[in-house]
């Protein structure tokens, strides 16, 4: 393959269409080779199931595939003698079923860490819903395509997932999610229980989801500060060694982060304009057990971190890939404060969250938690999760983040939100209280499938 220069002009476009997926490399430049060049071999991680290339003037080269399905070799019909400028074009067909996942009427592709500088989306692709990719859209009106492009100071499109794909795209239709609740609750001893109420959090209607609630009797919603949806259900009596169940369903519509990916949050002025002393946005930057903001070790990475950002943006952008690149993760099933995982430098999505949320405060950026689940694509079975949401004056509002996943402008069609903990810290799941000397027990279930 000819010597990279500075002079060597190279273009890697995914191109995606309704039924094809193709990587395009494009490369221009001048051979420095001492001997003709007439051709080279390279691999991919990718599967491919055709190479096509062309020389200068799109004249068609040889182009083989090897077993592997990985290697290509390329030989040009012309040498290229040494100083002479080449120009060449090769084409990779994958087939759609080995790249693409799909959840409902949602594509998702995992793209491997291998350079990208444009993502096009042909006419009958579908709308783009999630990209993680460090970069901005742009509408062709005359091809009528949308492209995902690098930003404005980068020729490459990339993100911040570490050991993990380089960039996660989600495109077509939002998938609805039926998302069903079943509380068994018993009553183990032998006096009635009167007045039971059952009050749980649901997932709310946010920026980054639509939610809506199956008509239910003798029930009520209340908002709370951090906008979570408080559901609360009354139950008259549960007789002496019974049982009741309480179901109901909830419609969970994602919207993914379509409207804005740059990775540009606000400047430090307007951040100070926000959280003057006795606004909300101070309260967003107090500490809580699990955000220690005022301990040493949070204060010296804080200093070290705005000593290299030259803005609010970039300190944000800091924070996150200490996070996601130097705490590893480790699932402990416990919620570990701020400093613990700094001195550990591990932790799981509570944690890495956790501390996210700590530096961000610490540095001045109103920021909260947010847990919910994450959806696994194999058995759609949920898992708990957590992740993060920091105020962006650029984008009008607040911005998901999820620095175990890498995703820094937006989280996908797999997360959804059931609570977030901002003004209010360390809230419950689901509580119950009733009248009467016995003892009941309450178990929660959660059952998803795609509508």
């Amino acid at each position: 393959m000819p010597q990279p220069l500075k002079s060597q002009i190279k273009e890697i476009q995914l191109i995606i269409d309704k039924d094809d997926v193709i990587v395009k490399h494009f490369v221009a430049g001048i051979w420095k080779g001492s001997q003709t060049f007439t051709g080279f071999s390279f691999s991919t991680s990718l599967k491919l199931d055709a190479v096509y290339a062309y020389e200068r003037d799109k004249i068609p080269a040889r182009a083989t595939l090897r077993a592997d399905r990985h290697t290509i070799d390329v030989q040009f019909t012309t040498a290229i003698q040494p100083n002479s400028k080449y120009v060449y074009e090769i084409q990779l067909l994958l087939n759609p079923k080995d790249i693409i996942q799909k959840l409902g009427s949602l594509n998702i592709i995992e793209w491997p860490k291998e350079d990208l500088t444009e993502i096009i989306f042909l006419r009958n692709a579908g709308e783009i819903f999630f990209s993680s990719a460090l970069a901005k859209i742009k509408i062709d009106q005359k091809n009528h395509t949308r492209n995902i492009v690098p930003g404005k100071f980068s020729k490459n499109l990339t993100s911040h997932a570490r050991n993990a794909s380089a960039i996660r795209i989600e495109w077509g239709k939002s998938p609805q999610f039926r998302l069903h609740f079943d509380y068994i609750i018993k009553n183990v001893d032998n006096q009635t229980a009167r007045n039971f109420i059952l009050e749980t959090y649901i997932p709310p209607s946010t920026k980054f989801q639509n939610s809506r609630l199956s008509p239910l009797n003798n029930s009520k919603i209340d908002i709370d500060e951090d906008g979570n949806s408080l559901l609360t259900i009354k139950v008259d009596e549960i007789p002496a060694h019974r049982t009741k169940i309480l179901q109901f369903d909830l419609i969970i519509t994602p919207k993914g982060n379509s409207d804005i990916v740059l990775p540009m949050f606000g400047k430090w002025e307007e951040y100070r304009k926000l959280t003057h002393p006795g606004s909300t946005g101070s309260a967003m930057l107090l500490a809580s057990q699990y955000w220690p903001i005022s301990d040493s070790i949070i204060q010296e990475l804080v200093k070290i971190l705005k000593k290299n950002a030259k803005n609010a943006s970039e300190f944000i952008t800091l924070a996150f890939e200490f996070v996601n690149q130097k705490i590893s993760y480790e699932m402990n099933g416990t919620r570990e404060d701020a400093v613990t995982t700094m001195k550990d430098r591990r932790g799981d999505c509570s944690e890495m969250s956790d501390l996210f949320v700590c530096i961000l405060r610490a540095g001045g950026i109103p920021a909260k938690i947010v847990h919910g689940w994450s959806i696994d694509l194999d058995n759609l079975s949920l898992g708990p999760h957590a992740w993060c949401e920091f105020f962006s004056p650029d984008a009008g509002g607040w911005r998901s983040a999820d620095p175990t996943w890498g995703f820094l402008t937006g989280t996908g069609v797999q997360h959804i939100c059931r609570q977030r903990e901002g003004l209010v810290t360390d809230q419950h799941t689901y509580s119950w209280k009733y009248q009467g000397q016995t003892k009941i027990e309450v178990q929660e279930t959660t059952t998803l499938s795609v509508e």
